[in-house]
């Protein structure tokens, strides 16, 4: 038997007054997602701990089985390695994102916000910044790293007002709807990196001083990659630097995302035949970001329909479906709010539905990472 994992980043949501009280994954008509919930298992998943809003790729280690207070090692790195961005062992590397800005306040920051797509004038601009020891990259959409060539630590504050260190490289994502946004000053948060804070707020201003309208907004520093444990029975079908980075650190199969919902079904029915897959999803929470419920909800029904309609009757497959993370539209950022999650083939429960609701009402609690263990603890083979 083989395992799918489909992760439908930011999944999760609370009520919104758009859809009468209802969240985007309630409101959704979705006759295969619960055909999976009422014949499989739902849990209510906490992906980290009840007061971490998690970043992605901090959700999707802790999946994977991972304590990310003790492997996790920054954004930055996990994204430069995944976008093949060459870097040694000791560098600091640090994720950026480009954000317009209008009055000083930073007023959009995600990938469909057009104002904050760089262009090839704008990339060219920043890429060309004359540093002696740092240089900057651009690897997607309006996502970018700044790699420091000395062996400094990497542990500084964010300049992204949206994301605040917890613990060692772990953050927690902040609301954004309403909230007066106003980048910040790096800071170290050691003696030992005190040259990294002025390095990077200099490559900061230096940018604002070349870009127009945007600035540049870091986050997620690190020196090094984290140590995953092998899973080369299982392929990763993967657009995003982060995903592609985590699928080959654990030596997974790295497989490009086609871009229609269909093309990916026939990608998965294809791998599934011959290892375990691990999809991502971005759909859900690019309209969450926007705080567009309305959209979340159309992206959900179209995931149903074009993905899980064409793959719930796999043989031979367990399938879990969950999320990374929350993100609802009515904070427009991920959230600590906990996730509903399906583990079909592996025992039927009671649910009559797959949503946040539900979950909460059967209130079977797991962490995130427990949930592959409850899976590979009824199945062996894996």
């Amino acid at each position: 038997m083989r395992m799918l994992l489909v992760i439908l980043d930011g999944l999760a949501d609370r009520p919104c007054k758009e859809l009468k009280n209802k969240t985007p994954l309630e409101a959704a008509k979705k006759p295969n997602l619960d055909f999976l919930a009422r014949n499989g298992k739902l849990y209510l998943m906490n992906v980290i701990n009840e007061k971490i809003a998690p970043e992605s790729d901090q959700g999707v280690l802790s999946i994977f089985g991972y304590d990310v207070f003790k492997i996790y090692t920054g954004r930055g790195p996990l994204e430069a390695y995944g976008d093949n961005v060459k870097f040694e062992n000791g560098d600091v590397v640090v994720r950026c994102n480009f954000a317009s800005i209008k009055d000083n306040k930073i007023y959009h920051n995600r990938i469909l916000d057009i104002e904050s797509m760089p262009t090839e004038k704008e990339i060219k601009l920043v890429e060309g910044i004359k540093m002696k020891n740092a240089r900057f990259k651009r690897t997607v959409g309006h996502r970018g790293v700044l790699i420091i060539n000395k062996k400094i630590s990497p542990r500084v504050t964010n300049s992204h007002p949206g994301y605040k260190i917890v613990k060692n490289f772990v953050t927690t994502a902040l609301p954004v709807k309403n909230q007066k946004l106003i980048q910040k000053t790096v800071f170290p948060l050691e003696n030992n990196a005190i040259e990294t804070a002025n390095i990077i707020n200099e490559f900061i201003r230096k940018a604002r001083n070349s870009l127009k309208n945007k600035t540049i907004l870091t986050r997620g520093s690190g020196n090094k990659l984290p140590k995953l444990k092998l899973m080369e029975d299982w392929a990763v079908i993967a657009d995003m630097p982060v995903e592609r980075a985590i699928g080959k650190l654990a030596g997974m199969k790295v497989i490009k995302k086609p871009n229609s919902l269909n093309n990916i079904a026939d990608v998965i029915k294809n791998e599934s035949k011959k290892r375990n897959v691990y999809v991502q999803i971005k759909g859900p929470d690019a309209f969450a970001h926007k705080g567009d419920a309305v959209g979340k909800k159309k992206a959900i029904e179209e995931i149903d329909s074009g993905i899980i309609g064409r793959i719930k009757n796999m043989k031979n497959t367990l399938i879990v479906v969950t999320a990374d993370h929350a993100t609802p539209c009515n904070l427009m950022a991920h959230s600590n709010d906990a996730v509903p999650a399906i583990v079909y083939g592996a025992g039927k429960g009671n649910a009559r539905e797959f949503s946040e609701k539900e979950a909460r009402i059967i209130n079977r609690k797991i962490y995130g990472k427990q949930l592959l263990d409850i899976v590979i603890k009824k199945h062996k083979t894996f």
